[in-house]
């Protein structure tokens, strides 16, 4: 009897933070077209072991990780995110058993040297492959993989019974639906500060979770705090309502490695208003599938950008049905078999040849010896913030 395929998946952020932010398809996200019979989430920031969504969901400390992958036997290891997680997958890989490591932001804090030494190295987006070649990755081993949507949740909504139950929480006029965490990176900021210099018929929307007192206050400051209106999450299965009835989708991001909501509005025929960055200006065109501002943190920019895509019809048309064809592009379906075929050919990589076996070992052991010298001093700074606080 053949054994199962075995997955194990080190998430970036807890599966809890998945589930509130009203993702509601996360068997299908790690196992795509059902490719593995076992699939395993572990992480140091889950506590205990659990099952929720086709996943064995178990927490780990750092120092386990080796010996929790040795019990579970993967067939493959893969980590999300080039950061902590991509650092504990290849620290810890096991002989014969490829890593994996998606990499899905070109921020420096998210992006680390050590995504050089997985097997292949899967980037969402252009922009996050030149980040990942510059810690010196071999381009051999990188992939391209975009995010998906899946087209048959996400779609255009033109029943006037849905969007009235989206259009009856706010007031009468012109909606600005801002869907992202509630970050620097997000720019949250500018897009109030255009809120500010729109005329009064203008309210804007903000979905996701995050800290939100500092963008209440500039909004009181700049006089539209009754114009703001605050949610901390919308389920997936409902976004699609939220996109179609919005006047304009405005997310002017400082950077991303992606975007999901971008295509996920793309595909419900939203107007969207984004910043003229990559990797958003890789898939999305100026003037045909969304509105791309360069100046994306001058808030009089923005707010004219808005106008042209709230207000001019025939342009708001040309750029939401272009948006649609870009939209499929990304299709789940698509994307889903191509991840499949990159486990495929991660299962039937040959071994490393012997320079890279050496330079994985080299690299293992320098860590193993900055893991003894840490110790200590981490026992000792734990024992003064201890005490000081």
């Amino acid at each position: 009897m053949t054994a199962p395929r075995r997955l194990v998946v080190i998430p970036s952020d807890p599966i809890a933070t998945y589930e509130r932010a009203g993702y509601d398809a996360l068997d299908r996200y790690f196992n795509p077209l059902r490719f593995f019979e076992e699939v395993f989430a572990v992480s140091p920031l889950e506590r205990g072991e659990r099952r929720a969504h086709g996943l064995t969901i178990i927490g780990v400390t750092r120092a386990r990780m080796g010996s929790l992958l040795r019990e579970l036997r993967p067939d493959v290891v893969r980590a999300y995110g080039g950061h902590w997680p991509a650092y504990l997958a290849c620290r810890h890989r096991l002989d014969g058993v490829p890593v994996l490591v998606s990499v899905h932001d070109t921020h420096e804090s998210m992006v680390r040297r050590w995504v050089r030494y997985a097997d292949l190295v899967l980037c969402v987006s252009r922009a996050v492959e030149r980040r990942v070649l510059a810690f010196g990755t071999d381009s051999r081993r990188i992939r391209f993989l975009p995010n998906r949507v899946d087209t048959t949740v996400f779609r255009r909504v033109t029943d006037p019974v849905a969007i009235a139950t989206v259009a009856s929480r706010f007031p009468p006029g012109r909606h600005i639906l801002h869907v992202g965490r509630k970050t620097a990176q997000k720019n949250l900021d500018t897009l109030i500060g255009a809120l500010a210099m729109l005329p009064e018929e203008y309210s804007a929307v903000f979905v996701g979770m995050g800290e939100d007192a500092s963008y209440r206050a500039l909004a009181a400051r700049l006089g539209v705090a009754d114009r703001c209106f605050w949610l901390e999450a919308v389920a997936n299965a409902d976004l699609p309502v939220w996109y179609s009835w919005s006047d304009c989708f405005c997310v002017p991001s400082r950077w991303e490695g992606f975007g999901t909501v971008f295509i996920e509005a793309a595909a419900c025929g939203a107007a969207i208003v984004t910043s003229d960055i990559a990797p958003m200006n890789e898939f999305l065109t100026h003037g045909q599938s969304a509105c791309l501002v360069r100046t994306y943190e001058d808030p009089a920019a923005l707010a004219a950008a808005i106008r042209r895509a709230s207000e001019d019809e025939a342009y708001r048309s040309l750029i939401a049905a272009g948006a649609l064809e870009v939209a499929g592009r990304f299709e789940r379906t698509r994307v889903d078999a191509l991840e499949v075929d990159m486990y495929r050919e991660a299962l039937a990589l040959a071994p490393p040849r012997p320079r890279r076996r050496l330079e994985l070992a080299v690299w293992r052991a320098e860590e193993a010896i900055r893991g003894v010298v840490r110790g200590p001093f981490n026992s000792v700074r734990r024992a003064v913030r201890a005490r000081v606080g």
